[in-house]
């Protein structure tokens, strides 16, 4: 699984460094190896921030715990 997480300007004063630090945190608490992360500039909703794709499927509104709970129940599955 790949997920994006969108760190420029108005993603990142919605806390998206901490959505990126919580995924990286769940991929080695859990040992995910197959999960992506990776930090990309802006994905055009900007009023919808903050952003993240997974597996190309743009998510709107995040927050750390909501990344979170859905990324790890689509891995656990």
């Amino acid at each position: 699984m790949k997920v994006k997480i969108c760190t420029w300007k108005e993603c990142k004063s919605r806390f998206s460094e901490y959505i990126l630090k919580r995924l990286k945190n769940d991929k080695e608490f859990y040992d995910f190896k197959n999960l992506e992360i990776e930090e990309c500039t802006c994905l055009w909703e900007c009023k919808k921030w903050p952003n993240i794709l997974v597996d190309g499927k743009k998510e709107e509104h995040m927050s750390p715990a909501k990344t979170s709970e859905i990324i790890v129940k689509k891995l656990k599955k």
